[in-house]
């Protein structure tokens, strides 16, 4: 049995990490809150903007009798890959970035990324992979963060310096499950299709805009509407999924401190067990010296 001093020092040391950890419980839990609210908020206004995206698509397309051409609909061969990497600026969030990280495409292929966050930055590094650019991503998510990394990301890939962009990122399911998605953004195929594959991803089964059958009327010109509305379909749906990554990071941070708290809180009660077996002992020992004492006098 360990001696009465070292149970005293380690019990002293597990529930100074359990009161540590229990607060960063709560700001977890208070930040976890506020950030599910906003993904989960705003999945609601991403529908509907693909869902309006392609019902304007079709109506132009009817009316022009022709496609409508945007540089950033355009499908072009892949030669090199872009990828936006969404990670969390902390760790202390369990196998968070681990499970996110396993979803990138191997070493050996061609790719470009887009750091967010600086476990992000750290792993392609550690790698030796292309870093394109890296930006800052704050709990807050302001849009001129996202405003910033969607001009930089399209401009690029305008140029010609990546042949399409993917967000690598995790979603928001509850405050037990975070999933990890690889989704492309450039080109748009939301815009051909694939309002249905966003719903799924956003967990959305009912609340689709209903049949209209009336004719629109779009000012100030089809080509304009349509131009602001791709461009702004592009940032929007970056901005969404920056949402769900930080539900995710703050659901998976809370869950993980919960368990370390737990954990602590565990082991501090086997420590006191030891501690009390000790000291009782301690005790014993010193009566029975004292009994010995009194007899050999």
């Amino acid at each position: 049995m360990k001696s009465f001093k070292e149970i005293k020092q380690r019990l002293r040391a597990v529930r100074n990490t359990a009161k540590i950890t229990r607060a960063m419980q709560l700001v977890a839990s208070s930040k976890m809150h506020r950030a599910q609210q906003l993904a989960v908020g705003g999945r609601s206004y991403a529908m509907r903007l693909a869902e309006l995206a392609e019902r304007l698509l079709a109506e132009f397309a009817q009316k022009r009798r022709k496609k409508f051409l945007h540089p950033l609909l355009e499908e072009r061969e892949i030669h090199c890959r872009g990828i936006i990497l969404v990670s969390t600026n902390k760790g202390l969030c369990g196998s968070l970035n681990q499970n996110l990280f396993r979803v990138l495409p191997p070493a050996e292929d061609s790719v470009k990324y887009i750091a967010m966050g600086k476990k992000g930055k750290q792993f392609l590094a550690s790698r030796q992979l292309h870093l394109l650019a890296e930006f800052p991503l704050t709990d807050s998510v302001p849009f001129h963060e996202v405003r910033s990394v969607a001009d930089f990301a399209k401009n690029a890939y305008q140029k010609g310096e990546i042949d399409s962009i993917e967000v690598a990122s995790t979603v928001y399911v509850n405050t037990m499950c975070q999933q990890p998605i690889l989704q492309t953004l450039l080109p748009l195929k939301f815009l051909r299709g694939g309002v249905e594959e966003q719903r799924k991803l956003f967990r959305r089964e009912q609340g689709a805009m209903p049949n209209d059958p009336r004719s629109l009327i779009i000012e100030p010109t089809p080509d304009a509407v349509m131009c602001a509305l791709v461009e702004s379909f592009f940032r929007e749906t970056l901005y969404h999924l920056l949402l769900e990554a930080k539900a995710a990071e703050q659901s998976a941070r809370m869950v993980a401190m919960k368990t370390a708290t737990d954990n602590a809180e565990s082991i501090g009660r086997t420590l006191n067990l030891e501690y009390n077996k000790a000291r009782q002992m301690a005790i014993t020992n010193e009566i029975i010296e004292i009994s010995s004492g009194s007899v050999a006098s």
